[in-house]
């Protein structure tokens, strides 16, 4: 399994980690909820917690982002959730 895990999410298949060891964003896009870590919670006019967009997701259906690259077949969302101790 990957390190790389959407603190968002728990998607674990991002290409680096949100943030690196100094602190530094990737501004890599979450395939899964589309968080973007350096964007997303850190806009000037209305930066959002990781929790809160969290909740917004979720509460919107909790829809796969990206239509480049659609969810697997055997997508588990509950699962998923857990990596970031979230049950549902």
């Amino acid at each position: 399994m990957s390190k790389n895990i959407c603190t968002v999410c728990g998607y674990d298949k991002l290409s680096f980690p949100q943030w690196d060891s100094e602190g530094f964003q990737s501004n890599e896009i979450c395939i899964c909820c589309g968080f973007q870590s350096g964007f997303d919670d850190d806009a000037k006019d209305n930066p959002e917690s990781i929790k809160e967009y969290r909740i917004r997701w979720i509460n919107g259906g909790a829809n796969w982002f990206s239509s480049l690259k659609p969810k697997v077949s055997d997508w588990d969302l509950a699962v998923q959730l857990k990596r970031v101790n979230i049950d549902i």
